[in-house]
């Protein structure tokens, strides 16, 4: 257990620029446009503005950034888990300074955890920073427009919390949904190192070609496999129910979203991608330990 926290601490040191000094420079960004947008006087809005609230406001805006940091969160883990594992191939020490050597399933296991656990969390954190961002812009929005409302501090800490939780839950579904698709590339890049990229679109593209000339494009749209990878890739089923929910007038209501949520995921294709998962990390794992890198 030891050297698998020593491992998964690695990988942070090794790729902390994409997951947080990257994320650091954004909020760092985003302030100054803040202070700017301050100190300039420019939020200067229309007094039709059509939300209901200051505290509807402030949820929409704390949604919207949610929604804009998982999605980086997904991109920047694709890339990681496309060099990751072949980024130290047969060099299994622990840390920098020792050299007690591990399995390469243990390695590649580290990285699929740390890829799971620390990665997220550095951004999830990043996305609370953000949010008391948005109760700053909320803030002065409602005293511009003294219709919306300023709703106490302990409202905003209430609604706050509710959309925190949704979201916690929605990414952490989200990553077990696409960890297939991230033990895909990376399973790729410990053949092809950094083409695996490319490849990694490449090869389902070239296998749904294929199927559409032996089939004579019989069967669904772009084919059954090409046609099961563009369903799979979406998380959930129709969310329409969920927007009408997020756009209503009445506040956030976590305990009320989350099951709703949780509802419209195919829980056996999840479980099934996760075995593919694990199977293509210790195929992965086992092709290291077979060949010499080099």
């Amino acid at each position: 257990m030891k050297s698998l926290v020593a491992l998964i601490k690695r990988e942070y040191l090794e790729h902390r620029g994409a997951f947080l000094y990257a994320p650091g420079v954004i909020l760092g960004l985003m302030t100054l446009v803040l202070v700017f947008g301050i100190a300039s006087n420019r939020f200067q809005m229309h007094h039709e503005i059509g939300v209901p609230s200051a505290l509807k406001f402030f949820e929409f805006g704390f949604l919207a950034v949610a929604a804009l940091w998982s999605m980086y969160l997904l991109a920047a883990l694709f890339f990681y888990y496309a060099n990751a594992f072949s980024a130290d191939r047969r060099n299994n020490a622990m840390l920098f300074w020792k050299s007690m050597p591990v399995t390469d399933f243990k390695m590649l296991a580290s990285k699929s955890l740390a890829g799971m656990t620390i990665f997220p969390a550095l951004i999830f954190a990043a996305y609370l920073i953000t949010g008391v961002l948005i109760y700053i812009v909320t803030m002065i929005t409602a005293m511009m427009l003294p219709r919306l409302g300023v709703p106490g501090i302990v409202e905003f800490l209430s609604s706050g919390f509710q959309i925190a939780l949704f979201a916690l839950v929605c990414l952490a579904v989200a990553l077990l949904w696409y960890a297939p698709f991230f033990a895909w590339v990376g399973a790729l890049s410990t053949v092809f190192r950094r083409w695996s990229i490319p490849l990694a679109f490449l090869i389902p593209g070239v296998i749904g070609l294929a199927e559409n000339l032996i089939l004579e494009d019989r069967g669904p749209r772009a084919g059954y496999f090409l046609h099961y990878l563009g369903e799979r890739l979406k998380i959930g089923a129709d969310n329409l129910h969920l927007e009408r929910e997020i756009f209503a007038d009445a506040p956030f209501n976590a305990a009320a979203m989350i099951p709703q949520f949780l509802g419209t995921i195919d829980w056996a294709q999840l479980v099934g991608g996760l075995i593919v998962a694990a199977l293509l990390v210790y195929a992965a794992s086992e092709y290291r330990r077979r060949t010499v890198a080099t």
